[in-house]
């Protein structure tokens, strides 16, 4: 079968860069998706994204669908013909159905259910021109674009205006139609370095075509360019680059021909929080910074230019002197709100909405502080560090570097904490508060951090479930998915013991308004049970422990239990153990429990249900006193052998109401004993 490459190319004007690698990608997933719907053999599909152009090639594109044989089962012989043999009305239609008027080109096949008149015809596949237009237009409907623009009198819209389409099958134009531009096989090269319109031989030469025109249209190559350049001049500077993957996506997403430089700000600068410095490098001239062997911020910065300049002091010296203002705004901001005390900017945060239900961020710090307080207490850890740091946490939103810099939330109010004399505590607490701030992310540094980390995210969770604003589907505008998994993972990886039940009722009843904590508690559960389930612990053994008698409160204990419980199941022995706490779970659902009565001895007619009773009583004893959860998993262990037998001698359900009634009381201590420490029934082996 003949195949040849097949290219699509949409030029445009300036795509948004965090947007591009997304559209690239979904260009690909779906033209991939189609063909193979339609069942259009062909080998890789690459995409490649500038900031003026999307484009994919399918290598090896067949030229058209397989033939493929068709058969239709026509009218039963009985139905198909009429008492003289002649095709009755039923076969007629059926004939003009597949497109036939001779009945001799039907076949009756004889069949299990009798005689039937069967259609086979080999049908040829369509060709790729007829195809690849529609796959193409759906694709591109289907792109994740979050606002369309319009152009001109057009009333087309996409992500920018379009200057130009090519669809070309090996060295010929597929003719369509798309975003109001006809396909054709010409496109432009960069902006400055290149001149005019030129044409695309073939689809296969359109990499290096490009390149001879310096854009390099593959997206990885040059993320790769990029970290070599930087590298080596960090290397060549004898320095380290600070490589963030975002950044470096983001300035490969604006240039075509990039070609990477070194530059310098004055060493003044260095005076103020090098988070701000980086911050403005990052989010305004998308810079890579520079540091030393020590990890300190060096005066220096990295920019990658879209153009390969005759001139290129130039260039340095136009990104020096456009960083200057940046940072002299920093250097600015800082020492202005070093004028005034993070507590006496308090009575502003009256005037910034956190939720507009639940009130200003002055009425939430107050929240948090309280609780902050309370968790460290149970914690036996600083309460006045803990509740001051909660009080001070937010302060720096009424900042002017917070308000020029959006992500040094936190950062900035460790540093002015410090800056008032506030105990180093406090200050790593303040700055560290809004941690993790990402999936995966950096935790706390110390408990009383943790603290008021986890007072902020409960009250904010109560506060959000009880105006009844719980994430959604897809939706979750506070983050509070990410920010339950926080707290999860501070009290799991720093073995903070908090009960978690009495701090979202603790929480909740913080709040101005009556706010339940049930349905949050029961959140934080669920999103405890698939954080588990992501580190590939089966959702059986998080369960059995959710509905033992006093349910999961510490979700350090439960950390510990859980595993405890996972290497319990392991065991040869669990088997037969687990099997009859789900016999005796079911016998026991047949009953109402409430009228089961104490277990009376004299009602005992077999051994074994004296030995089974006195081995129980002495576990339940056991179990009590004992704390390690692995040795209470041992003592129900020991119960196996006399439940085993117990089964096997012992009719349950006898005639005998009494000693029925005795029985099923027994099962129950022994249900009831077990679910003291899991539910067994739940448990799989």
């Amino acid at each position: 079968m003949t195949t040849k490459n097949l290219l699509i190319e949409i030029r445009t004007e300036e795509l948004p860069p965090k947007s591009l690698m997304a559209l690239k990608n979904s260009l690909v997933d779906s033209i991939t998706k189609d063909l193979n719907r339609h069942n259009l053999a062909h080998s890789e599909v690459s995409g490649y994204a500038t900031p003026r152009r999307l484009a994919v090639i399918v290598n090896d594109l067949a030229a058209s669908q397989p033939s493929k044989k068709v058969e239709r089962r026509g009218p039963a012989l009985a139905s198909a013909l009429d008492e003289t043999g002649q095709p009755s009305k039923a076969l007629l239609g059926f004939a003009r159905s597949c497109g036939i008027t001779n009945i001799d080109e039907l076949e009756k096949r004889e069949t299990e259910k009798g005689t039937w008149f069967y259609y086979n015809e080999n049908k040829t596949g369509e060709k790729v021109s007829e195809l690849i237009p529609e796959i193409v237009a759906q694709a591109i409907k289907a792109l994740p674009i979050e606002r369309k623009m319009r152009w001109g009198s057009s009333r087309t819209e996409f992500v920018r205006p379009v200057h130009s389409y090519i669809l070309m099958y090996g060295e010929q134009v597929i003719p369509a139609m798309l975003l109001d531009h006809h396909a054709d096989k010409k496109t432009m090269g960069h902006r400055f370095m290149s001149q005019g319109e030129f044409e695309i031989e073939s689809a296969d030469s359109y990499v290096e075509t490009l390149r001879n025109h310096f854009v390099i249209v593959n997206f990885e190559e040059r993320i790769g360019l990029i970290r070599a350049q930087i590298s080596a001049i960090s290397e060549s500077l004898k320095s380290e680059v600070v490589i963030d993957e975002i950044l470096l996506e983001e300035v490969a997403a604006l240039v075509e021909w990039p070609v990477a430089m070194a530059g310098d700000f004055d060493q003044r600068f260095l005076d103020v929080p090098e988070e701000a410095l980086v911050s403005a490098m990052k989010e305004h001239q998308r810079y890579f910074h520079l540091v030393d062997s020590n990890g300190k911020l060096l005066p220096k910065f990295i920019t990658v230019a879209n153009i390969e300049s005759k001139n290129s002091d130039a260039v340095v010296k136009g990104n020096e002197r456009v960083i200057t203002p940046r940072l002299s705004d920093a250097a600015f901001f800082f020492n202005q709100d070093k004028k005034s005390s993070l507590e006496s900017k308090i009575p502003r945060l009256e005037q910034v909405v956190f939720q507009k239900e639940l009130g200003s961020y002055k009425a939430k710090v107050e929240r948090v502080s309280q609780l902050s307080g309370m968790i460290a207490r149970s914690l036996d850890k600083d309460v006045v560090a803990a509740s001051r740091a909660g009080l001070l946490c937010k302060s720096d939103l009424v900042s002017n570097m917070v308000n020029e810099f959006p992500d040094l939330q936190g950062l900035m109010g460790g540093y002015y904490a410090k800056y008032n004399n506030e105990t180093n505590e406090v200050c790593e607490a303040i700055a560290d508060h809004y941690l993790p701030s990402q999936s995966g992310g950096q935790l706390p540094r110390t408990v009383i951090g943790c603290c008021v980390s986890i007072a902020d995210k409960a009250d904010t969770l109560t506060g959000l479930f009880g105006i009844g604003q719980p994430p959604t589907g897809s939706k979750d505008p506070y983050a509070l998915r990410r920010q339950t998994l926080g707290v999860i993972r501070m009290c799991v990886e720093n073995k903070l013991e908090i009960d978690v039940k009495q701090l979202l009722e603790s929480a909740a009843g913080l709040h101005d308004k009556q706010f339940e904590s049930d349905t949050v508690y029961s959140y934080v559960l669920d999103r405890l049970e698939v954080w588990y389930q992501e580190q590939g612990i089966n959702s059986y053994l998080f369960n059995s422990l959710r509905h033992n008698k006093a349910g999961i409160r510490s979700i350090n204990e439960n950390h510990h239990q859980l595993m405890a419980l996972k290497k319990f199941v392991s065991k040869e022995d669990a088997e037969g153990l687990i099997a009859a706490n789900k016999r005796v779970a079911n016998i026991l659902k047949k009953v109402q429990t409430n009228d089961i009565t104490g277990v009376e001895t004299s009602l005992f007619e077999e051994e074994v249900e004296k030995d089974l009773y006195t081995e129980l009583m002495l576990a339940a004893k056991q179990v009590e006193t004992t704390h390690s959860f692995s040795e209470k998993l041992e003592v129900l262990g020991t119960l196996k052998p006399k439940i085993e037998l117990y089964f096997e001698q012992v009719l349950v359900n006898c005639e005998k109401l009494e000693v029925r009634n005795n029985r099923i009381a027994t099962l129950y201590a022994l249900r009831q004993l077990f679910l003291g420490v899991a539910d067994f029934s739940l448990l799989k082996q």
